[in-house]
């Protein structure tokens, strides 16, 4: 029966009978939507516990001298000796002593070349060579002095006339062409070792007495070059490997009064006898002719 009002819903029975009131809605959700003020302070401090703990003090060591590392101590210096610089000096000293003991007798040997050394007669070179060129000098069979002869144009005389020059020692070295073979063909080819002559050429053997008085010395296989010259042929005893039964080389140093006798090998264009002229010359003296007669 309706007495106008709204149906009021019927209480719930518990289990044992007694009525208990149904939670509202929204009670159901209460626990999870429920905030506790308290609780989430704590858990705010034991975090923020937990970060002071995990982070170092900060310090400011800039403003706090006394925090500052101690600073460290200078290197020591090397103790400076003086054994380098008294070493420097006295090599140098050395040095110029040396120096000067090389000039003085650089110029002493040059005054005793001009004025002391063997007597020779310094004269204009016989070829009219520039004076870089020692000059050389002619003798007969005498020893007298031929100033005609000697030249290109006026080639001295085979077996007649000696060639001559001074050295920067002092002495005297002397050439004297005594003897040529102009077939030796067959007698450079007896020693096996030898090749055969240039196909438009033969061989020329050239007997020389060379001897040398005064100071110092010569080596005639460093200080001598002999050559022979044609009209369309030039050959030279340093260009030819040719074996001979005295090679140049094997005279060695003379001396003061030493003399000694080399063949030297030489090639000549065939045919060409008749304009065939010998030229001598030391290391820095002037070029020399010979020819026969």
């Amino acid at each position: 029966m309706s007495d106008g009002s709204s149906p009021q819903p019927l209480p719930a029975l518990a289990l044992d009978g007694a009525a208990d009131p149904a939670p509202a809605p929204w009670a159901l959700l209460a626990p999870a939507l429920r905030d506790d003020p308290q609780a989430d302070t704590a858990h705010a401090d034991t975090a923020q516990s937990d970060t002071v703990q995990a982070e170092p003090a900060r310090v400011d060591t800039w403003s706090d001298p006394s925090l500052l590392p101690p600073p460290s101590a200078p290197p020591e210096r090397a103790r400076s000796s003086a054994l380098p610089i008294v070493a420097i000096v006295l090599s140098s000293l050395a040095l110029a002593v040396s120096s000067l003991v090389l000039a003085l007798l650089l110029v002493l040997g040059g005054l005793y070349y001009v004025y002391g050394g063997a007597t020779y007669v310094m004269g204009d070179p016989v070829g009219g060579y520039s004076s870089m060129y020692t000059p050389g000098r002619v003798t007969d069979a005498s020893g007298a002095v031929v100033t005609d002869v000697g030249t290109y144009d006026r080639p001295a005389t085979l077996g007649e006339h000696t060639l001559s020059w001074p050295t920067v020692s002092g002495g005297v070295v002397e050439v004297t062409v005594t003897e040529v073979d102009w077939e030796a063909d067959a007698a450079v080819a007896a020693d096996p070792s030898n090749s055969p002559p240039d196909p438009s050429a033969g061989y020329v053997l050239a007997t020389v007495d060379v001897a040398y008085t005064g100071p110092g010395g010569t080596v005639p296989i460093e200080d001598l070059y002999l050559c022979l010259e044609s009209m369309s042929w030039v050959s030279c005893h340093m260009d030819l490997d040719v074996a001979t039964a005295a090679p140049l080389r094997d005279i060695g140093a003379l001396t003061d009064g030493d003399r000694a006798t080399a063949i030297v090998a030489l090639e000549l264009a065939e045919g060409e006898r008749g304009s065939a002229l010998f030229s001598v010359e030391t290391i820095d003296g002037e070029p020399l002719y010979l020819a026969e007669r």
